[in-house]
């Protein structure tokens, strides 16, 4: 198979792409023809060794997401078939072939391109599992949504909206703040700039959003718990921008403020959110936004787009 791949850790230089061997399928695995994958910042973060990340294989191939066609399926599989159009959860994805254990592959819903596929599973499933799941939005609610341009921000503005909730967002252009209103949002906030907490209370009549949506971390989170309103939600599903916070916890308990993750979710119930999210993908209640699309041998530019934030929604690769 062609692949990027890295064997060190270190600057866009380190990038590689050529032939590696074919993975081989267990019993219950899926060997998937990749038709489109995309990036996530922990793809970086495994290229620049940063945030703990240590590399497992002599070539590390980046990537989670699959959208392909199936290519041959172990003995024990049952529910997917050769020539299968599919999306997935997998790993090395960066790649022309990848496996997924069967419970997470997914029929691709129809009129649904490779491309949006592979742009769905992880920043949409984590919104999905962080808003419906932990946070449980209810129709009438107001989220406050940081970073929207983001994929899990792009994705949880169109979850939010779809439960019938008001969205507001941060961005820190004017550009992506366009495209956050575009996608949903009532308001949205600068977050390099604005009083975040006051442009909120502005917004509700002073009592603030039921529920955050954050992947951002440490310099995001006082703003946002103090957006809160009384019985509020925070839910984070990543430390992008680090992990440490200050917490107020009289303000806590007074205001009886629920704080909560998304945890690490074994295969069942990642299998139960991605058919929740691909159910409102397939009534056009939900769509990923991409933001550009690269061919596998321009991995160093999608990679130099991911460092650079300036972009709304997922990249996507096409090997």
């Amino acid at each position: 198979m062609r692949a990027a791949y890295h064997e060190s850790q270190g600057a866009l230089d380190v990038l590689r792409v050529g032939e590696l061997p074919d993975p081989d399928p267990g019993l219950g695995d899926v060997l998937i023809r990749v038709k489109a994958t995309s990036m996530d910042r922990v793809d970086v973060y495994w290229r620049e060794g940063s945030h703990g990340m240590k590399l497992r294989w002599p070539q590390h191939v980046g990537g989670r997401d699959i959208a392909g066609v199936v290519e041959s399926v172990g003995s024990q599989v049952t529910t997917v078939a050769v020539g299968d159009r599919v999306v997935a959860s997998g790993e090395r994805t960066h790649a022309t072939l990848a496996l997924a254990p069967e419970e997470l592959v997914f029929p691709l819903p129809g009129g649904v391109s490779f491309e949006a596929g592979g742009a769905t599973p992880t920043a949409g499933r984590s919104a999905h599992q962080a808003l419906i799941e932990k946070a449980q939005i209810q129709s009438g609610e107001t989220v406050l949504v940081m970073a929207a341009g983001s994929g899990v921000g792009s994705f949880g503005i169109q979850i939010a909206r779809a439960m019938g909730c008001r969205v507001i967002a941060t961005a820190g252009t004017a550009e992506k703040r366009a495209r956050a209103m575009e996608l949903g949002a009532e308001l949205a906030i600068n977050h390099y700039h604005d009083d975040i907490v006051a442009a909120v209370r502005g917004a509700t009549d002073g009592r603030g959003v039921d529920v955050v949506l954050d992947h951002v971390g440490t310099p995001v989170f006082a703003a946002a718990v103090r957006s809160l309103a009384a019985e509020g939600r925070f839910v984070t599903c990543g430390v992008t921008a680090g992990h440490i916070g200050e917490l107020h916890l009289g303000q806590l308990f007074v205001k009886g403020i629920t704080l909560m993750g998304v945890g690490r979710p074994d295969n069942q119930r990642i299998a139960a959110t991605m058919r929740g999210l691909l159910g409102m993908i397939d009534q056009g209640q939900v769509a990923p936004a991409i933001a550009a699309v690269f061919g596998l041998e321009e991995i160093a530019e999608a990679h130099r787009l991911m460092e650079s934030s300036e972009f709304f929604g997922k990249i996507v690769l096409t090997p």
